[in-house]
């Protein structure tokens, strides 16, 4: 990924994720990041349009309560926190995906997303994406995790 596009990505991630869970991701390199990670899941939704790709999100499962506590004003441990939580997880890559393709594309191209997905992470795919070039490495509170966009060519 080139590193404009990476900025932007960067960028529009943080941004979603500050609005959205009050939450703040800050930028780290992956050689900083673990080799493999265990009770993590893997939110991935895909796109055609303008261009045609993918976006998605690793982030470990008490990450998922927490982003739908923030949404929905609970205390984490709260079991309507934990049972929403892959639905705040998708919502928070659907806005990412939209804010990230509007950024990139300009708000002319239309997209059309799929339905976010979620689901459990094995630790060789966390390997897979963490050597990706389309991978970007975060902390959000001091927790790693990764983003991926993968555009293919233009239509």
């Amino acid at each position: 990924m080139d590193e404009e596009r990476a900025e932007r990505l960067g960028r529009v991630f943080a941004e979603v994720l500050e609005k959205q869970s009050f939450m703040f991701a800050e930028p780290a390199e992956k050689a900083a990041m673990p080799a493999a990670v265990r009770e993590y899941v893997l939110a991935s939704m895909t796109f055609s349009g303008h261009w045609r790709g993918s976006l998605e999100l690793a982030v470990p499962i008490p990450m998922c309560s927490e982003l739908a506590a923030n949404v929905l004003g609970l205390e984490d441990d709260d079991e309507m926190a934990t049972a929403r939580g892959p639905d705040a997880l998708k919502e928070l890559l659907n806005v990412t995906c939209g804010s990230i393709l509007t950024t990139l594309a300009g708000d002319q191209p239309v997209f059309d997303l799929s339905v976010p997905e979620v689901v459990g992470m094995f630790p060789e795919r966390w390997k897979d994406l963490l050597q990706s070039s389309d991978t970007l490495a975060f902390t959000v509170e001091d927790v790693p995790i990764l983003l991926r966009l993968w555009l293919g060519r233009t239509s």
